[in-house]
């Protein structure tokens, strides 16, 4: 009985051990794999749809944690941020998306809505302007109005309901373009042909309201629908800057002298999975809410939308994206070697901004769009007109006026616009107002 009962004991130590062993190892398990980002991302999704911002933001956060450099992610968290009213960090996750490859014009509206609320205006139109061949007029127009540029944004509105595009959204959103504008009487006209009485009054107050020049913050989050709050910024840890891209690097240091390699470093940028459509403001028509198809908020149809919102939040689908090694992920001005321009004898201009920032954003999303862009020399000119400051930025290396204007060509077939100058007299050291961006090594 004695060897039987040692034997039996014996046999539940090692079942026991074994099963320790099982659980433990499962623990292990638990800690070293944790929620996979897409099952977060989806979660944040999941969370938008049924109006908990503050939890969808926080899953949103940890599938950024989990894949620091995918863009989808930052872009979903943008707009996490974008309906939580946290215009700070929203702005930030926008431009560290667009670092890592988001180039939609749906984004690109996306992070101008953000610095709009922030009153950075010259920052949002030049945004604006760089992807206007990818935004709608509807949405254009009207975010071009919040920009402060009312009387062009007018202008586009204006023009797209002559040219046909006579829709509820559209009407609306000219008629709180007129608002902005102050033109009330003309605002209220455009508005009733889609408002009762009584709605129309009140639509008239609401924008009464909002159209100060401080009220930016709370006219962007009345077009999202989202609560007007502080916002210190996005977490440090969640900062692109703490992921280096370490990959692309020794890739870049294997080839140091290859075309690809003049990419500039570029500031802060846009965002991939996510972005806007700013429809029009909501008529008096009961309607659907417009469905969350992607991991972004979503600016609804005017003429569909029952509350007082201006427009909603539609996301691209996700897509592969490009990424710039060696580009500035910090908040502030890109690392600009000056020097002089070096071969060639002509130049493209591809367009002039505001901000420096602006031009520098704008010279990604040119060689986004024309990949043959990416082996000239990016140079950023900086210029005075009649007293204002611009950024032109250009394309510079061409042997021969045949070479550029060839290029252009191409630009001017995918919707852009340019002109090509001579470089000749650039032949000497570069003026101080005159920059060009660091090679990438």
């Amino acid at each position: 009985m004695t060897l039987r009962a040692d034997t039996k004991r014996l046999v539940t130590v090692r079942v026991a051990l074994s099963l320790s062993t099982i659980v433990a190892a499962g623990l292990l398990a638990g800690c070293t794999s944790g929620p996979h980002p897409s099952r977060l991302a989806a979660g944040a999704e999941a969370a938008a749809v049924a109006g908990k911002a503050d939890k969808g933001v926080s899953l949103a956060e940890q599938a950024v944690l989990a894949d620091p450099r995918n863009p989808a992610y930052r872009t979903l968290l943008g707009n996490a941020y974008l309906r939580a009213g946290r215009f700070e960090s929203a702005r930030q996750a926008f431009d560290e998306s667009m670092q890592l490859g988001e180039d939609s014009g749906k984004a690109a509206l996306s992070l101008a809505l953000a610095d709009i609320a922030l009153g950075r205006f010259d920052t949002a139109a030049d945004t604006l302007e760089a992807y206007r061949a990818a935004i709608p007029a509807s949405d254009y127009g009207l975010a071009m109005a919040m920009s402060g540029r009312t009387v062009q944004g007018v202008s586009v509105l204006v023009g797209a309901i002559r040219g046909g595009d006579n829709s509820p959204k559209m009407r609306q959103n000219l008629a709180f373009a007129y608002a902005l504008a102050g033109q009330w009487r003309e605002a209220r006209v455009m508005a009733a042909q889609d408002l009762s009485a009584d709605q129309l009054d009140a639509r008239m107050q609401q924008w009464l309201l909002t159209a100060g020049p401080r009220e930016t913050r709370t006219r962007v989050a009345t077009l999202l629908g989202a609560p007007v709050r502080a916002d210190a910024g996005q977490p440090q840890a969640l900062a692109l800057a703490n992921f280096p891209d370490a990959t692309g690097a020794r890739q870049a240091d294997a080839t140091p002298n290859t075309p690809a390699a003049t990419a500039p470093e570029v500031a802060p940028q846009l965002a991939q999975a996510a972005a806007q459509e700013l429809p029009a403001l909501p008529s008096g028509e009961s309607a659907k809410a417009t469905p969350v198809t992607a991991p972004a908020p979503t600016i609804a149809d005017a003429s569909r939308t029952p509350s007082m919102l201006l427009a909603a939040i539609d996301a691209p689908q996700p897509r592969s994206a490009y990424r710039v090694v060696g580009a500035n992920v910090a908040h502030k001005p890109s690392v600009i070697a000056r020097a002089p321009l070096s071969g060639g004898t002509h130049l493209v201009q591809l367009g002039a901004f505001s901000t420096s920032e602006g031009a520098q954003r704008a010279w990604r999303h040119f060689v986004a769009k024309n990949p043959a862009l990416g082996a000239h020399k990016p140079v950023i000119a900086q210029v005075t007109v009649n007293g204002r400051q611009f950024w032109r930025v250009q394309a510079a290396g061409f042997q021969g006026y045949a070479r550029a204007s060839a290029l252009c060509g191409s630009v001017k077939a995918k919707g852009g616009s340019c002109l090509v100058m001579a470089s000749a007299a650039r032949s000497g050291p570069a003026p101080m107002s005159e920059t060009r961006f660091a090679r990438r090594r």
